[in-house]
């Protein structure tokens, strides 16, 4: 059996438990072999299985990584409804909860969420809709291509999330309409689901 890089067995425990910390989920094989820079799944699945093996992590019957229990979720959220969002052009933020409802852990994942009532077109094409609800994981930071609630100048506003050329780009996913660029924003928080309403 091959040696094992103890380095690379305590960079990858760290990097699975920042991510369950930051999203409330586990990142997949995938993941962890692209942010560690390893060569291939089956090296990932090796170090996994190790890391498994000494107790350092834990993974489901179907061979995935599990939850640390210390980070785990209960097996539901009480989500409040807070307000709305603009699918459109920013529009001021006023945040009051409305009321709250019960979302399972299982499907939303882990964190701090909350639920906001979407306004306008701008994220039709990935089928976001004018008056749905959106529910979001609080949070301040974000990766390329998150759907995030920005805030801009006490503005907010939902839109995918790119860092260009060291200034912030917010996509609309409506091929109508075009970029918003600034030198920077406040993210509020990244998109988990989207809850159709049908009238």
């Amino acid at each position: 059996m091959r040696t094992l890089n103890t380095t690379t067995l305590d960079n990858m425990e760290r990097f699975i438990i920042d991510y369950q910390k930051r999203k409330g989920k586990s990142p997949s094989f995938r993941e962890v072999m692209k942010a560690l820079n390893m060569s291939s799944l089956n090296l990932v699945r090796t170090y996994i299985l190790a890391l498994e093996n000494s107790g350092r992590i834990e993974r489901t019957r179907l061979g995935n990584i599990d939850m640390l229990p210390k980070l785990r979720p209960s097996g539901v959220a009480i989500t409040p409804i807070v307000g709305s969002i603009a699918c459109g052009q920013p529009v001021d933020a006023v945040e009051q909860i409305e009321e709250s409802v019960t979302l399972p852990r299982a499907i939303f994942g882990g964190g701090d969420l909350f639920i906001l009532h979407t306004h306008g077109d701008s994220m039709i094409d990935i089928g976001i809709k004018h008056g749905d609800l959106v529910v979001i994981r609080k949070q301040n930071t974000a990766e390329n291509g998150d759907i995030i609630v920005a805030m801009m100048n006490g503005e907010t506003t939902l839109k995918r999330f790119y860092k260009r050329n060291g200034k912030v780009v917010l996509h609309p996913e409506n091929k109508e309409m075009k970029d918003i660029i600034v030198k920077d924003c406040e993210i509020q928080g990244v998109l988990v689901s989207c809850i159709h309403i049908y009238n």
